[in-house]
C-alpha cells in the first residue's frame, strides 16, 4: 500500500468514528419520549414498586438525605400525593418492593445504601400498602441487618415471595454478590440478622472502552445494578443498571445464584440521567424504569414472553 493510500484509509477511518461518535453522542444526550414524574419534590428517585393494592399505582421514594416519605405515581407520572412513614428513618434508601404479608399488601422499604461499606448495620422496613386513597401507611416492623463477610454497598433488592425471603445484589464490587435474608416470621424481628452470601454474579455486563469513550463522566458506573424486581411469576429477575436493564430466567425451582450464572437478556433503555428505579407491572409483560432529576421521564418498557 503507498503512503498516499495509507493517509487516505486513515483519514476515511477518521471520519467514520467520528460520525459513530457524534450519532451515539446524540442518543446519549437525547431524552426518551415519556410521561415525566410530576410531582417536582420527586428529585432524586431511587426505588419504584407498583403496589398490590391498586396495581394502577407506583410508589416510589427518594435517595440519601430524603425525608421517611412514600411518593404515589400514576402510570402516567401523575402526582397522586404523599405519605410520611411513621416511626422509619431514611439514612439511606435505595430500593423498594411490594409483597404481600399475612395475606395484606405491603412494601418493603431498604435502607441499604452505603457508598464507602462502613455501616455496621443496614435495615429493611415493611410497611402496609394502602393503594390509591389511604393516607397513612403502619410501620408492620423492623429488620435490622448485617452482610456475611462485612459491609457491602448494596442498591438492588427484591422480595421473593415464594422463598419468603429478600435478595440483594451488591454494587460497586466485581463479581457482584447475591445475599439472602429470610422475612421474619410472625413475631417482630429481635437484634440484628445476617445476610446469607448465595455466591458471586460474574455475568453482569461491564463497562466497555466504548461506553467509557462516548461517556467519560458516567461510562465507568454502567455496570453497576442500582434496583431490582422479580416478575409476578417468580420466574423472571430484572435488574436495573445505569445503562441498561437486564433479565434472568430461572427453570422451576432453580436457585437463583445458579440461573445468574448464565448470561442474562440484556434489554436496550434510552439514556437516563442517573437509572436507579424499575418496577415490573402487575401483569408481568412491561416494567416501569424512571431516574433521579426532577421531571425525570418514567418509561413503560415491554418485555418479552
Amino acid at each position: 500500500m503507498t503512503t498516499a493510500a495509507l493517509h487516505s484509509r486513515l483519514r476515511l477511518s477518521r471520519i467514520v468514528l467520528g460520525t459513530v461518535l457524534l450519532l451515539n453522542s446524540c442518543v446519549l444526550l437525547s431524552q426518551p419520549d415519556a410521561p415525566p414524574l410530576a410531582n417536582p419534590a420527586l428529585d432524586e428517585l431511587s426505588g419504584l414498586a407498583v403496589s398490590k393494592a391498586d396495581p394502577t399505582v407506583l410508589w416510589g421514594h427518594n435517595d440519601s438525605g430524603g425525608k421517611a416519605e412514600l411518593f404515589r405515581i400514576g402510570r402516567d407520572g401523575a402526582d397522586l400525593g404523599r405519605v410520611r412513614v411513621t416511626g422509619a428513618r431514611a439514612e439511606d434508601w435505595e430500593d423498594i418492593s411490594a409483597f404481600e404479608w399475612q395475606g395484606k399488601p405491603a412494601l418493603l422499604i431498604a435502607d441499604v445504601g452505603d457508598n464507602k461499606s462502613q455501616r455496621k448495620s443496614v435495615t429493611l422496613y415493611a410497611v402496609s400498602d394502602p393503594g390509591r386513597d389511604g393516607d397513612q401507611v403502619r410501620l408492620l416492623w423492623q429488620l435490622d441487618f448485617r452482610y456475611d463477610g462485612g459491609p457491602r454497598d448494596c442498591e438492588a433488592v427484591t422480595v421473593d415471595e415464594a422463598d419468603h425471603s429478600v435478595l440483594l445484589l451488591t454494587k460497586r464490587e466485581n463479581p457482584k454478590r447475591l445475599y439472602r435474608l429470610p422475612l421474619p416470621g410472625g413475631r417482630p424481628p429481635v437484634g440484628v440478622a445476617t445476610a446469607a452470601l448465595l455466591g458471586t454474579v460474574a455475568t453482569v455486563p461491564q463497562p466497555t472502552a466504548l461506553d467509557q469513550l462516548e461517556n467519560p463522566v458516567q461510562g465507568r458506573y454502567f455496570g453497576q445494578p442500582t434496583a431490582m424486581d422479580l416478575s409476578p411469576d417468580g420466574r423472571s429477575l430484572l435488574v436495573l443498571t445505569y445503562k441498561n436493564a437486564l433479565r434472568w430466567q430461572r427453570h422451576e425451582h432453580q436457585p437463583w445464584v445458579e440461573a445468574l450464572a448464565s448470561a442474562p437478556e440484556v434489554i436496550a433503555l434510552p439514556f437516563l440521567r442517573q437509572a436507579e428505579a424499575l418496577a415490573v407491572a402487575a401483569d408481568g409483560q412491561s416494567m416501569f424504569v424512571s431516574s433521579e432529576g426532577v421531571g425525570a421521564p418514567l418509561l413503560q418498557v415491554p418485555l418479552k414472553p
